[in-house]
């Protein structure tokens, strides 16, 4: 269970390589660096529908294949308050959170996520994301918002009208968010899940899993003068899964983890201009730990099994350059060393397996803005076109953009 357990999370940790990909495309550009402004905070910090820039505009992002893409809305009846409503396709990992603020390989766990349930048999289900509903409002200088999230699946599967198998899933989050002018924002989070599967004619439950996470995250910028701001990053997260087996026959057997969390990262952000072309350069230093302790099975003593990372040093480096008055170009590099550790007790406590690693990532994107008015369009560059060139010169036969999106404000 305790590997399975640490698959999950290696698959968490997979997606934070494309933290940004079920949010707006320029973030995914720049390498999922969160001291760069972009309208897809708002999934973080929904006080910021309220901000002009993002207020009164409907978004549409385009992904390669079906798992990849949303709607958004924000529209308020004045510039005091905005109502947002977003659709989603199958992305809720990503979309119901802010993904890790780094966009880089580090031990994200649910830190801002919805994680999939994880049952007894080491199976695991990530929902289908339905919708959120946000709303956001002005107070004097502040701002303050409140997000909700569905997330749902079911299925059943049946012989001459007989139930003989199926499953139900459902899960929500609750956000509630603060700007203090233009200094910082800070979001609270708590989002649960709950999923069970069913056999037999009379649909008894033979395994359920459940998940809980509470979040605290932040921006705050240090000093703030013209062309120059210093800024700093937070999250910390507490999560717990369990999930309990119904055997026909037999006891029950349950088992539970916990799981901390805490990140924390500094750096500037520069912006000015060049022959009346802007440009925004932003980097960030940051730092992780993480702690996993985990009761396998109940009626076992002495199978506990316990794991940590520090992720130590992480980096991640981003800039936007306006090429023409209509084109931006921009790109983003991650980089994290995660060092990892595991016990392992054998039944009985006669023995421990003990563990330990390290691990480097790398990542990075590119991508361009078409900016027309009040319409843009932004695509991140599939890798090969950059370090290949299209097909018809040998190169990559994947396409010009992996992920497209447009904006339109009105």
């Amino acid at each position: 269970m305790f590997n399975q357990l640490s698959r999950v999370f290696t698959a968490l940790i997979a997606l934070s390589l494309v933290a940004s990909v079920a949010h707006a495309d320029r973030r995914t550009s720049l390498g999922g660096n969160m001291l760069m402004g972009d309208r897809d905070d708002v999934f973080v910090y929904p006080q910021l529908m309220v901000k002009k820039a993002y207020n009164r505009t409907l978004s549409m992002d385009f992904g390669a294949n079906a798992d990849v893409g949303n709607a958004l809305l924000i529209a308020g009846p004045n510039k005091k308050s905005a109502i947002g409503v977003a659709l989603h396709r199958s992305d809720s990992i990503l979309s119901l959170g802010g993904g890790s603020y780094n966009g880089s390989p580090e031990f994200g766990m649910t830190s801002n996520n919805i994680a999939p349930v994880l049952y007894q048999d080491g199976s695991t289900t990530t929902p289908l994301n339905i919708a959120d509903l946000m709303y956001a409002m002005k107070m004097g200088k502040n701002k303050l918002g409140f997000r909700l999230g569905f997330v749902g699946q079911g299925n059943s599967q049946t012989n001459d009208g007989d139930h003989v198998a199926g499953e139900n899933v459902f899960g929500l989050r609750l956000s509630a968010g603060y700007s203090v002018g233009k200094k910082g924002d800070f979001v609270f989070d708590f989002s649960m899940l709950n999923g069970s599967k069913t056999s037999g004619k009379d649909e008894d439950v033979n395994s359920d899993a459940s998940f809980m996470n509470v979040h605290v995250g932040g921006r705050y910028f240090l000093s703030q003068q013209k062309g120059f701001k210093l800024g700093t990053l937070f999250d910390i997260n507490y999560a717990s899964l369990g999930n309990t087996n119904y055997p026909q026959m037999g006891d029950d057997t349950a088992a539970s983890n916990d799981i901390f969390g805490l990140q924390a990262g500094f750096g500037p952000v520069y912006t000015g201009k060049v022959n009346d072309k802007k440009y925004t350069v932003a980097f960030h230093a940051h730092f992780g730990f993480r702690t996993i302790n985990e009761e396998p099975n109940d009626q076992e003593k002495d199978d506990e099994a316990s794991s940590s990372n520090i992720m130590f040093p992480g980096f991640n480096m981003a800039m936007e350059y306006q090429v023409l008055s209509w084109l931006a170009f921009r790109s983003g590099a991650n980089y994290s060393y995660v060092i990892s550790n595991s016990l392992t007790t054998t039944p009985g406590g006669d023995d421990a397996v003990e563990n330990a690693s390290g691990e480097a990532g790398f990542g990075w994107n590119a991508g361009l803005g078409f900016l027309m008015d009040s319409f843009r369009i932004d695509g991140t560059l599939s890798h090969g076109i950059l370090t290949g060139g299209p097909q018809f010169l040998g190169g990559n036969a994947n396409g010009l953009f992996g992920l497209v999106s447009a904006t339109g404000k009105f």
